[in-house]
């Protein structure tokens, strides 16, 4: 008899223990977050002006690259959250071939931004350590540039946006793992040529990375 009281009061005690964790705010506390990870960008086709000697058109694909990134924010109420920003992405090219048929077998693609992001944090799910949520972003350009054998072409100082989904584990009360698929935007851009004339116009960026990370909350 004593075995079957012992197991319900253990019992008892884990049912209640798992509310009171899943209850736990967020509300008024702040936070900081280091992440990275891996950083995807698509072929890119764009218009190009005193760049090469004969046409237009360039084309550049890009390998898989990285990123990573840092921020501080704050938690308004259990479940919105606001915080700056900095995210750094990077992707090596071997093959950007201009107008005139000229091919660089190496360079790069990368970016340096600085975000204003807002999050919904979900309830838990089904009261367990994961916590799903959604983010939006408005970004300014610090910089993008397209660097190869024959130059480089940069840009600052314009806007994007950015989307995030995905899901934190709490390890403790202020520490949290996170991993989140980023998308951001960044269009119609026009690089210009680092010490030189040439324009390489109409280019977007638009990268999408799957990073992980870790919070610390306080």
């Amino acid at each position: 008899m004593k075995y079957i009281v012992t197991f319900a009061l253990l019992g008892a005690t884990l049912l209640y223990s798992v509310p009171a964790f899943a209850k736990d705010s967020d509300k008024g506390r702040r936070y900081i977050k280091l992440y990275g990870g891996t950083n995807f960008i698509g072929d890119k086709s764009y218009n190009q002006t005193e760049v090469a000697a004969a046409g237009t058109i360039g084309n550049s694909s890009f390998d898989t690259g990285m990123m990573t990134g840092a921020a501080v924010g704050y938690f308004f109420t259990d479940h919105t959250a606001a915080e700056i920003a900095w995210d750094y992405r990077r992707n090596e090219s071997d093959s950007n071939t201009f107008s005139d048929g000229t091919n660089f077998s190496s360079g790069d693609y990368a970016s340096n931004m600085f975000f204003l992001n807002g999050y919904y944090h979900f309830d838990r799910i089904m009261e367990s350590k994961l916590r799903p949520y959604l983010g939006v972003g408005l970004g300014y350009v610090q910089e993008i540039d397209l660097d190869l054998e024959a130059g480089s072409y940069s840009s600052g100082g314009e806007f994007a946006t950015q989307f995030v989904a995905g899901t934190s584990y709490s390890l403790s009360k202020n520490w949290d793992l996170n991993a989140d698929v980023r998308f951001v935007r960044a269009s119609g851009m026009n690089l210009d040529q680092e010490n030189g004339a040439g324009t390489i116009k109409g280019i977007d960026y638009n990268p999408i990375a799957l990073s992980v990370g870790a919070i610390y909350k306080f």
